[in-house]
């Protein structure tokens, strides 16, 4: 249905037409003119028609309400009048203005379009059917040849079938009907190999749309974000949909009393959407070094640490990556710092969100470090590099340089000259004369001869193979008793997991938010460090993202998990609430017991 408004900003009054943007020749269908104040009596003036037949109209309906919320009222009003239309000839016709008016002042509609569509007969069966599924064979036909081949459609629709790695496309799947469906009895979707997949939030709300000359009520079933994770031709197979179609029959031979002779059938029909075929096209060369996979359009924004800091102390850079592609598996820009600056793990805060028209948003990434000497210091310029399927190039984004001034603290870290030797970003001092150099001289060769074959010789060869054989065995102990452990410790990664929040649970109950938060990260990283054999050092939400993507987990699953981990961070310090607490907790058992559905099985 198009709506559009006519507003006059001093009374606030609206003045609505609703008219349906397609429909059949042969079938009526409904006008609404609605105003949401109240009129003057019999001020209403409808337009002409051109091009149908008035049926019946205006039928006027009036609402009016009145609300109280905390304490204040409010209102609302609405009259509308309703005309029933029936087209008289297919084509482009257009519902013209209504003028109304209110308190004096007249509101005029914007005229509306409509397309009138004369659908083509089923020639195989002689005759076209109606949207209840009635003919005019009678009750001699079957409930089941009551309905087309065509009557009941399933596409899978794709927004584009030739795209590069990496580059996002929509996929909807959407039930076409001419016929009353009472249940969707099955859906199976497609496995979409080859793909990164997403579920969108979408507008269920049932549209009309033409195909093949005929008009269809549209219902989209799902809607999906997919992102091709290698080059060539990817298929995605069918899906498939078993549905339960209504059909009326007239039959005068068995009276009803309620329904007189209308009999109500119900028929099963199975149905398939037609394979895709995505031509998935490799990155050109001349890919730029700093180039690892993004794509999409970004821009990129830094903050450089203080121009001075003294020595042993931390700073970091701060690297924002914004824009729209695929931001979910972006990498962390490579920064090169000087030898002397201990650069600790990265950290990741991403604001991303996925929408039928991709995904958008920003990363930052943090690189923490410390200036462990003094002098004066040079930052490179950090590189991130992307591919624009719009353009077809790649883009470079690059960071100003930065320089540095580290002050001596006096602790001695600033590292004097001293020979051939260096070390933080400059040269080593000798660490007194405790250290002897080895002497490079040969041996005697008395000595050596008197050695070599003798028995002490020989007695020397076996205590070093029985010593390697020892350490062989110990060692290959060793690796049975870890391999032991590593999988006791990934079996029970999920008690562990719940021991840890039944203690966040009682730093609930006891009102300790901190205690409660930082137990709740414990858990959540633990769990998974524990259930891969991750080392938490080695863990981020885009690993985490990663890895249970890689084991079968649903993208939203991966998503809720992570989301639980960055609002424990937010809230470890920030004032939150027991209600928020307890919704954290609750949303973690959840998510764990989702993830060990998954990988159990």
């Amino acid at each position: 249905m198009a709506l559009t408004s006519a507003w006059v900003a001093q009374a606030q009054v609206s003045f609505t037409a609703e008219v349906p943007t397609l429909w059949a020749l042969d079938q009526p269908f409904r006008v609404e003119f609605s105003v949401d104040s109240e009129p003057e009596r019999d001020s209403f003036r409808a337009p002409t028609f051109e091009g149908f037949e008035v049926l019946a109209g205006p039928t006027v309906s009036t609402g009016h309400s009145i609300q109280f919320i905390n304490g204040k009222q409010s209102s609302s009003y609405n009259c509308t009048y309703t005309f029933v239309l029936l087209p008289t000839a297919s084509g482009t016709f257009t519902i013209g203005a209504a003028t109304i008016k209110v308190d004096g002042k007249s509101y005029t509609s914007q005229p509306q379009p409509i397309e009138i569509v004369d659908e083509k007969r089923d020639n195989a069966g002689g005759q076209s059917q109606s949207n209840s599924g009635q003919s005019s064979k009678g009750s001699a036909a079957s409930p089941e040849s009551r309905i087309a081949k065509d009557d009941i459609l399933l596409r899978l629709k794709v927004s584009n079938t030739d795209v590069y790695k990496g580059e996002s496309i929509r996929a909807s799947l959407v039930l076409y009907t001419r016929v009353n469906i009472d249940n969707i009895e099955s859906l199976e979707m497609p496995s979409f190999d080859g793909f990164w997949s997403q579920e969108l939030s979408f507008d269920n709300t049932p549209s009309r749309e033409q195909i093949d000359g005929r008009i269809y009520e549209a219902y989209k079933i799902t809607e999906l974000l997919l992102s091709p994770q290698e080059s060539g031709r990817i298929v995605i197979p069918e899906a498939t949909m078993k549905v339960l179609a209504q059909v009326v029959v007239q039959d005068n031979r068995h009276f009803d009393p309620i329904f007189g002779g209308r009999q109500v059938y119900h028929v099963s029909r199975e149905l398939r959407t037609a394979p895709i075929v995505v031509n998935v096209k490799e990155f050109p060369a001349g890919a730029p070094a700093s180039f690892n996979g993004a794509v999409g359009s970004f821009s990129l924004s830094s903050r450089m640490p203080a121009a001075e800091i003294d020595s042993n102390s931390a700073d970091q850079i701060e690297i924002t990556i914004s824009g729209s592609g695929n931001l979910k598996f972006l990498t962390a820009p490579k920064v090169s710092l000087p030898d002397s600056f201990e650069l600790y793990d990265t950290k990741i805060v991403d604001n991303v969100k996925a929408t039928a028209t991709g995904t958008s948003g920003s990363i930052t990434y943090t690189y923490p470090f410390v200036a462990r000497s003094g002098g004066e210091f040079h930052i490179e310029p950090i590189q991130f590099s992307y591919f624009n399927p719009a353009t077809g190039e790649y883009h470079t984004l690059t960071t100003e340089a930065a320089t540095i001034t580290v002050k001596d603290d006096g602790t001695g870290a600033s590292t004097p000259t001293v020979g051939n030797y260096t070390g933080y970003g400059g040269t080593m001092r000798q660490l007194d004369r405790d250290i002897r150099f080895i002497h490079t001289g040969k041996l005697p060769h008395k000595a050596a001869s008197m050695l070599i074959l003798s028995p002490v010789y020989w007695l020397i060869i076996v205590a070093i193979a029985a010593l390697f054989i020892v350490v062989y065995a110990a060692m290959r102990k060793r690796i049975r008793d870890n391999r032991n452990i590593v999988a006791r410790r990934m079996k029970r990664a999920d008690k562990v997991a719940v021991q840890r929040l039944r203690m966040a649970q009682r730093s609930m109950e006891e009102g300790n938010r901190h205690a409660f938060y930082e137990e709740m990260l414990r858990a959540m990283w633990g769990y998974i460090s524990d259930k891969f054999n991750i080392p938490v050092s080695n863990l981020t939400k885009e690993t985490i993202r990663e890895e249970l993507y890689r084991r079968g987990v649903a993208a939203a699953t991966a998503e809720q998990f992570c989301e639980i981990i960055t609002r424990s961070e937010e809230a470890q310090y920030a004032p939150s609430t027991d209600g928020d607490m307890s919704e954290v907790y609750a949303y973690a058992a959840e998510v764990i017991s989702k993830i060990e559905e998954v990988v159990k099985r």
